[in-house]
């Protein structure tokens, strides 16, 4: 390979001063200078007469011999700066010492068994850190520091994280998905810094408890409602003050929300279609979705209640009365006794006469079910189309009928906008949130916003609910403790089911719950940690272990942090 010598410090002193100066290099010169294609080499001598040994301490300076170090800098304009550093090694002149020789260091410059500066350790370290290896790889080739996957997950591994225990006072914990539904982690983070500390293998107690203990100074822990993490912290922190989030405090509020709503779905469409323009018996059907209750009905009806009541989960109840789980969970989200939900086998033979009418005149499919749609029935047109081809299998509807849809009248219209309304799940947005819908910019609202407002002036239930809960909203957002007690004491006797258990679930954790009102501390950051957790976990398509995956979430956040 050729190459071009620059310059040497016996003709141009200057040389050793300026690029010394301009890199940072300490305890050494330059007398050596060579430029190549791909690469710049520099010679190097140490300026130090005398070292330390790293084994005892005592410092030397009878030298035993010299050799020539080569190390890796930071590249300059994509060429690689290759430095061959000579280097001495010193005899140990302690006889207490077990190593009778030992190799100096260049102070900022070298480490031991390294073969790349401390400077391009660094370099590398928040370069790869946020990244995955074949990425980082083609990134440091391109950079002018060749460097193959295997070496970049082996520099994220053996970085110094630097984490002082200690020094914590608050923290944060909550668990995320390695496989969703089947392989969790908990994780741990400083709720001051947003820093990640730990990440432990499971969410079991034991585990959790164990990871707990290092972290003894701490006078805070922010976590959600599980008990399981309530109870590890209570062991294994008896002196730190558990606060419950706020966020899900108010998140499972609405949770029992929207269950009291399912359960009081009939009497809030009726409520709600009781003043309506469109009529009840001409709208949506409420009568007929259940069959009436047998005796072997209200009688388990008793028993999956009274097992519920003794904390009995949904398996056990099921195995102890030897009948399935959606018996127990169809008696459980029911307020009362009653029979088995109608589903006729093929939704046609429910609207038959319109359906044979709709033949004889020789209509399209598409037609036919906006007939039964406008008597106020309920069919999917797919269902429709389905249940016909298999009772008229022969039927083949004139050429060009009912291609298109033709306009609903407004009737129709409504019936059908009710229809998609008066559902938990959609009734449950308007109800918990009395802005959805509304333009934040000009403040125009949405016709179904109108709608539901409409609606749940209608229904008692409805306004009951949304004043529940955001009474409760505004509790937990507050800061007097005695409202809190008050809100639970006055919801226990409440007339909604689900809103009694939800306030007798508060008592057993109201010390956390109180917190919650007393500190600031939330679950927010661990939150978005653990979104960042994921990204850098996908990005590694699920492969990273857990102590690789710490390493990399802390220098990303670490990134972050500094703005890089």
């Amino acid at each position: 390979m050729s190459e071009e010598v620059i310059c040497k410090v016996s003709t141009k002193k200057r040389v050793d001063q300026t690029l010394v100066k301009l890199c940072g290099w300490k305890g050494v010169r330059c007398h050596r200078l060579e430029r190549h294609p791909d690469s710049i080499v520099a010679g190097l001598r140490s300026t130090h007469h005398a070292s330390k040994c790293p084994y005892c301490g005592r410092r030397s300076s009878s030298v035993h011999s010299k050799y020539e170090r080569t190390v890796a800098e930071i590249p300059v304009h994509g060429l690689a700066v290759i430095l061959r550093i000579e280097v001495s090694r010193y005899r140990c002149l302690n006889p207490k010492c077990h190593h009778k020789t030992f190799s100096a260091q260049c102070p900022g410059l070298t480490e031991r068994y390294q073969r790349r500066t401390v400077g391009q350790r660094k370099l590398l370290e928040s370069m790869l850190g946020p990244v995955a290896a074949t990425v980082g790889s083609r990134q440091c080739v391109s950079l002018g520091m060749p460097v193959s996957p295997s070496t970049v997950l082996r520099i994220v591994r053996n970085v110094n994280l630097d984490i002082d225990c200690s020094s914590v006072r608050h923290l944060c914990i909550d668990d995320f998905a390695v496989r969703k539904g089947r392989e969790y982690r908990t994780l741990i983070i400083d709720a001051d810094t947003h820093r990640p500390l730990e990440i432990v293998p499971s969410r079991e107690k034991d585990d959790v408890k164990k990871a707990l203990r290092k972290y003894r100074r701490a006078t805070l822990v922010s976590r959600d409602r599980s008990a399981t993490y309530a109870n590890a912290i209570r062991e294994a922190l008896p002196r730190t003050r558990q606060v419950a989030d706020r966020f899900h405090l108010v998140k499972n509020c609405g949770e029992h929300i929207e269950k009291q709503m399912k359960l009081s779905m009939k009497e809030i469409k009726a409520e709600a279609l009781a003043s309506a323009e469109v009529p009840v018996e001409e709208g949506i059907s409420l009568e007929g979705q259940y069959r009436p209750p047998t005796e072997r009905d209200v009688e388990l009806f008793g028993k999956v209640w009274e097992l519920r009541k003794k904390g009995l989960s949904i398996m056990k109840i099921a195995q102890e009365l030897n009948v399935g789980r959606r018996v127990v969970r169809r008696h459980l989200s029911s307020s009362k006794p009653h029979g088995m939900k109608i589903r006729p086998s093929q939704p046609v033979l429910r609207y038959l006469d319109i359906i044979k009418s709709g033949v004889a005149e020789g209509k399209g499919y598409m037609a036919i079910w906006e007939d039964i749609i406008a008597s106020g029935g309920h069919v999917a047109y797919k269902a429709l189309r389905y249940g016909m081809k298999k009772v008229f299998p022969e039927y083949k509807p004139i050429a060009g009928t009912g291609s298109k849809p033709s306009p609903l009248d407004a009737a129709n219209q409504e019936r059908r906008a009710l229809s998609h309304l008066l559902t938990s799940k959609k009734m449950h947005l308007y109800v918990t949130n009395p802005d959805f819908g509304v333009n934040k910019k000009t403040g125009e609202c949405s016709k179904e916003h109108c709608r539901a407002e409409t609606l749940i002036q209608k229904s008692d239930t409805l306004q009951g609910l949304r004043k529940t809960y955001l009474s409760f909203k505004r509790t937990v957002a507050g800061d007097s403790v005695q409202d809190l007690d008050n809100w639970i004491e006055k919801q226990t006797t409440s007339e909604y089911q689900e809103i009694v258990i939800f306030a007798k679930s508060l008592v057993p954790d109201i010390g956390a719950i109180r917190n919650a009102i007393r500190y600031s501390i939330s679950n927010g950051p661990i939150e978005g940690c653990n979104n960042k957790v994921k990204a850098v976990k996908r990005s590694m398509y699920g492969r990273a272990k857990d102590d690789l995956l710490l390493m990399k979430i802390i220098l990303y956040t670490r990134k972050n942090m500094h703005g890089m």
